[in-house]
């Protein structure tokens, strides 16, 4: 039996895994002839198509997401004793199929299937791997060190990271959490221009 939270993670993550999948071969390094169909012309000693990232074709190679993914359909048809159509056709459709075979009985896999823990667990994993590829999370820029005490009447300053996550406006201390709105970082910012030894203390 599956709590909520991880059930509606499982529906989530076979929504997003056959365009996930479609996504990953744009992620491959392009071979030298796909080079110059781009309109660029490689030099005699770029010849050879240049390596792959083996950990996307490790995703959507042999024994990855598609044998995955069939492998747990297969695996709750017969618990359910259901038909098991043979794979076929492009790993595309595949993926899809499977993902849609798995959705199809997520109330049964939710409820009463016993492999239904570890079927999400290396689901999520495999959507973890596909994701870190396709959206890989945009780390913070690191804009100084928290030169202000971190709780009310401490002599100390806090000393913490100012992180400016990717895509935000505010700033944010990643030690205490304190944020600063656009204008408050501006002056935020002068002090720590205007006393360098406290913008780089360690955190």
């Amino acid at each position: 039996m599956l709590d909520p939270t991880t059930a509606a993670r499982l529906r989530r993550q076979l929504a997003d895994l056959p365009p996930l999948y479609a996504a990953l071969a744009a992620y491959l390094r392009p071979s030298a002839q796909a080079a110059d169909r781009l309109g660029t012309r490689p030099t005699a000693a770029a010849d050879a198509p240049l390596p792959v990232d083996l950990d996307v074709l490790d995703l959507i190679g042999p024994g990855g997401a598609v044998t995955v993914l069939e492998t747990w359909r297969q695996a709750l048809h017969e618990d359910m004793g259901l038909h098991w159509p043979d794979p076929w056709g492009h790993p595309d459709g595949r993926l899809l199929r499977a993902a849609r075979g798995l959705h199809q009985h997520l109330t049964y896999i939710r409820l009463d299937w016993p492999a239904a823990g570890d079927c999400a667990r290396e689901i999520h994993q495999l959507h973890a791997a596909a994701t870190r590829h396709v959206a890989p999370a945009d780390h913070p820029t690191v804009v100084g060190h928290h030169p202000d005490p971190a709780r009310p009447g401490d002599s100390n300053p806090c000393g913490g990271r100012l992180e400016l996550p990717h895509g935000a406006a505010a700033v944010r201390c990643a030690r205490c959490r304190t944020e600063w709105g656009p204008l408050q970082w501006l002056q935020l910012r002068r002090r720590l221009q205007a006393a360098p030894t406290d913008a780089h203390r360690a955190a």
